[in-house]
């Protein structure tokens, strides 16, 4: 064919797809019109006869700032948020480079945020801020009228660097003494992630339960980039000290990072999927655990609650779902969505989408949204359901931070514990030691969900043959 008749009809071909697709555009752009017609209208109304002049670019802004909020939250996607130019530069000053902190571990009381313990090497223990010192403002604001959640990663966590004031009250006689103002520079904190079951007298941490049975506990408090090497040096110890079995307490751990998670979730795994990510648009990914570095088999149980969420479900879900441990507590929170930031034209700002879901290898959605809130199918359901109720609850956090309570007063150089690879005094496990035994009633007496874990694995490494990994059960204040 000659090329001047390719040409021709490349030509007409082009035309026919632009006339083709022009009804479309115009109809389109007639309907956005339509749409947004209304809008138009009032503003025409208020400039025509509103008493006062108004500045039309101001008119203009609310108008779209208020339009891009209400399309954002009619998605229903609590995670969906819409920022506006001055929210998103806080938000990238937020999330570029490290996250710096004062060094304290806290937790929530009606009077405030009440300090359980320090870092050693922290603007916090250089402040001279206590262990039961009360925390009633940061910047200003009231932390008792805020979620504690809320309270470290919005006020007190910061970029490193920048300064942070708050108002300490400390408890005299019963009662809080005179608030003080302390200017305190945020620093990089080497947050240590692992927990025991309560601290000894030399302050290290305790992680043998049971002797008899030589049942371990590690509680896990976040997924830090650091938190499976940390798990490691945990798990020697005990294996060392001739565990038979493990509780790991992922109870209020919020998550953390997915590489994290993954990286905990094989060391319990020697194959199989760990967790997949999918979404409508969205690329699948799917991660695996290798046999490579798996901590022996030993029989297990995973506690979790309703503050368990995101990287925590994502390990008790594969763990239950490969019948590799028993899940013991309440449902989890039902966090488990990847959101990507969109920044928008114009400097208008940007919306942050949910664009994918993790899905656990038995199939299910961990994400409580609106259609899974309805199903019932979200979160990671415990094998062994152990509820409880407001009362039940505040004992048991009362008791863990009582536990968790940083010990001030050390013995001598010469008396104290050897200190080890994690940063922290080891603890002997000297479970003769009546003050363990006190510690360790006072412990299963107020914490329903951690007696019924220990009372299962006891039961299963008792009479090891009578007992199978994935059933369903009910338990009330104990495990049948």
């Amino acid at each position: 064919m000659p090329k001047r008749n390719l040409a021709w009809i490349l030509l007409i071909a082009m035309i026919t797809l632009m006339m083709w697709q022009l009804p479309q555009t115009i109809a389109g752009r007639d309907a956005v019109y339509k749409a947004f017609g209304p809008l138009a209208d009032v503003k025409a109304q208020i400039r025509k006869r509103f008493v006062h002049d108004l500045d039309d670019g101001e008119l203009n802004r609310v108008a779209v700032e208020a339009g891009i909020r209400a399309m954002v939250e009619r998605l229903g996607d609590p995670h969906a948020v819409y920022l506006n130019p001055s929210e998103y530069e806080r938000f990238k000053r937020r999330t570029d480079g490290s996250f710096g902190g004062i060094g304290v571990d806290v937790g929530a009381t009606p009077l405030g945020l009440e300090v359980l313990s320090r870092d050693p090497h922290s603007p916090a223990a250089d402040a001279d801020i206590l262990p039961g010192d009360i925390i009633t403002h940061v910047d200003g604001h009231a932390t008792a009228d805020i979620p504690l959640v809320e309270a470290v990663g919005g006020l007190l966590n910061g970029p490193p660097g920048t300064e942070v004031v708050l108002t300490i009250a400390r408890p005299t006689g019963g009662k809080l003494g005179a608030p003080r103002d302390l200017t305190l520079q945020r620093a990089i904190i080497q947050f240590n992630p692992v927990r025991g079951w309560s601290r000894s007298p030399e302050g290290g941490w305790r992680y043998l339960l049971d002797p008899e049975l030589r049942i371990g506990y590690i509680r896990l408090t976040k997924f830090t980039q650091d938190a499976v090497q940390k798990l490691d040096l945990a798990m020697q110890r005990l294996l060392g000290a001739g565990a038979r079995g493990l509780i790991l307490d992922l109870r209020e751990n919020t998550g953390g990072l997915l590489d994290s998670a993954r990286d905990v979730t094989d060391r319990f795994l020697d194959s199989g999927l760990i967790v997949r990510v999918s979404g409508r648009r969205a690329d699948e990914k799917q991660w695996f655990a290798m046999r490579d570095g798996t901590y022996p088999n030993l029989p297990m149980v995973v506690l979790i609650n309703g503050s368990s969420a995101s990287a925590a479900e994502i390990v008790a879900g594969a763990l239950r779902d490969h019948h590799r441990a028993e899940v013991v507590g309440e449902r989890s929170y039902g966090k488990g969505s990847v959101q990507e930031v969109v920044e928008l034209d114009g400097g208008h700002g940007a919306i942050k989408l949910t664009t994918a879901y993790y899905y656990l290898p038995g199939g299910s959605s961990i994400d409580r949204t609106s259609r899974a809130g309805r199903s019932g199918d979200w979160g990671v359901t415990p094998t062994v359901a152990v509820p409880l109720t407001e009362e039940q609850r505040r004992t048991w956090l009362a008791i863990w931070r009582e536990v968790g309570r940083e010990v001030t007063s050390r013995p001598s150089t010469a008396e104290a514990e050897p200190v080890g690879e994690t940063g922290e005094e080891w603890s002997g496990e000297r479970e003769s030691d009546p003050e363990w035994s006190a510690a360790a009633r006072a412990v299963l007496e107020g914490d329903l969900q951690l007696r019924a874990g220990l009372e299962l694995l006891q039961r299963r490494l008792a009479q090891p043959a009578t007992r199978e990994h994935g059933g369903e059960e009910t338990a009330a204040g104990g495990a049948d």
